[in-house]
């Protein structure tokens, strides 16, 4: 039977780390937060699409999770040194470029001069790797970057606390719940959205072990139209209150759904504008508000047909504006970082011989 037609087997799992909805997951998500960022378009303002930014952080955690102990167990080890250059090249020249881009546009556009006051403000968090302290109490045009000040944390701390100091697994499921636990009951937005990182560790741990996959399994063993039904109860419930421990278990529910019956989802995840929009979605995502301000200069931002232009406008923009960003930054930054992690490596191995 085909990968389609069935529930993915804890074997097949384990044979291949590729998840063949994931680009799709993330191409949702950045469409998501796009129509977030466009509150004048009456649909887009009638649901969150604020939590489109949840999937990429509990994909985010199952994946570094689910590498990693698939390294460890091939290797006996976690590399940690070449992971962080790799993550490094990932992320980060792409986020200085971003910087760059939009301090050259608030500086010489005169429409945003109030967002060039702003952006200086705020320019030493940016450049220390701090977004997500530079908003506390205001909206302003490089707000979104707080998720790279999240991410590059969590990959900064959370390996060699769970897996360089910690060894038994048991440990790390129960040290990684315990850490969520406490930051729910702390209950900030920042504090949520490193809950959302450990929900995604958490459900790797789960998938890597044979009775723990068949739990989860078990509970993926319905049709789409439940975690689609999940999702729509969330969106309502959403109206009433800012219910983000709930964002996160739904969004988790429909990552590992996407994971255990990848078949099911993929019709639509795997269609090839997903795709291609998933595997660039970063550098969309890092650009796209500047363009919704830019659309907003050309349409207006206090009517419907406005919100509805800026929202296409923001799209025929900054999804060229990502391929250029993938092919000139991402791709080598990322074909560099792995020349390097394979010399490091090398060496490391040299040394131990």
């Amino acid at each position: 039977m085909t990968l389609q037609s069935r529930e993915l087997s804890f074997a097949d799992y384990l044979a291949d780390p590729h998840r063949p909805t994931f680009d799709g997951l993330r191409a949702i998500g950045f469409l998501m937060v796009v129509t977030a960022h466009i509150p004048s378009g009456p649909f887009f303002s009638s649901y969150p699409g604020w939590t489109g930014v949840w999937v990429f952080l509990v994909i985010s955690g199952y994946l570094l999770t689910m590498l990693m102990l698939r390294e460890e167990k091939k290797h006996g080890r976690v590399a940690f040194g070449p992971f962080l250059i790799k993550r490094f090249f990932r992320i980060v020249p792409s986020y200085w470029v971003a910087i760059l881009i939009y301090w050259v546009a608030c500086f010489s556009l005169p429409s945003l001069a109030d967002e060039y006051q702003a952006f200086m403000v705020r320019l030493p968090y940016y450049l220390a790797f701090l977004p997500e302290y530079a908003h506390t109490n205001v909206f302003t045009i490089f707000v979104h970057s707080w998720t790279v000040g999240i991410e590059l944390k969590f990959y900064l701390f959370f390996p060699p606390v769970v897996f360089l100091l910690i060894k038994d697994q048991n440990w790390r499921l129960g040290v990684t719940a315990v850490t969520a636990a406490a930051l729910l009951a702390y209950g900030s937005f920042t504090a949520n959205s490193y809950v959302a990182l450990l929900f995604g560790v958490m459900l790797a741990f789960l998938l890597e072990r044979p009775r723990s996959y068949e739990v989860v399994a078990a509970l993926m063993r319905v049709p789409v139209v439940v975690p689609l039904g999940f999702v729509a109860v969330l969106f309502w419930a959403l109206r009433y209150g800012e219910f983000l421990p709930a964002v996160t278990v739904v969004t988790t529910y429909v990552v590992a759904y996407a994971i255990v019956r990848p078949g099911t989802m993929l019709p639509v995840l795997s269609l090839r504008p997903l795709v291609y929009l998933g595997q660039r979605s970063y550098g969309a995502y890092l650009l796209h508000v500047l363009a919704i301000h830019i659309g907003y200069m050309a349409f207006g931002n206090n009517t419907m047909i406005g919100g509805l232009l800026t929202a296409i406008f923001c799209l025929a923009v900054t999804i060229p504006a990502a391929e250029v960003m993938y092919r000139v930054i991402e791709r080598p930054g990322m074909d560099f970082a792995r020349g390097i992690a394979s010399r490091a490596s090398a060496a490391s191995k040299q040394a131990g011989a």
